[in-house]
């Protein structure tokens, strides 16, 4: 490995480490209404996003399509 790759892959790795992530440990575990999920996702992932001040972390739409497939998936399991 070349010098240059060693510092891009170091740089790779440095960048990563400045990701702010949600820890299993951080959610609640508790039922949520789903305001309080993106409002917590929003808060904890804010730096994520392209554009903090516009764009949504996670909106109402985003998790009624991921509960749609986890039923579909489920379904399709339970039929074979």
């Amino acid at each position: 490995m070349t010098l240059e790759t060693e510092d891009l892959l170091q740089s790779i790795l440095d960048s990563l480490d400045r990701i702010d992530y949600i820890r299993p440990d951080d959610i609640p575990d508790i039922e949520l209404y789903m305001d309080q999920v993106t409002t917590f996702m929003d808060s904890r992932l804010k730096n994520a996003a392209r554009n903090p001040e516009v764009d949504k972390i996670l909106t109402k739409t985003m998790i009624n399509n991921y509960a749609k497939n986890d039923r579909k998936t489920a379904a399709a399991c339970y039929r074979q």
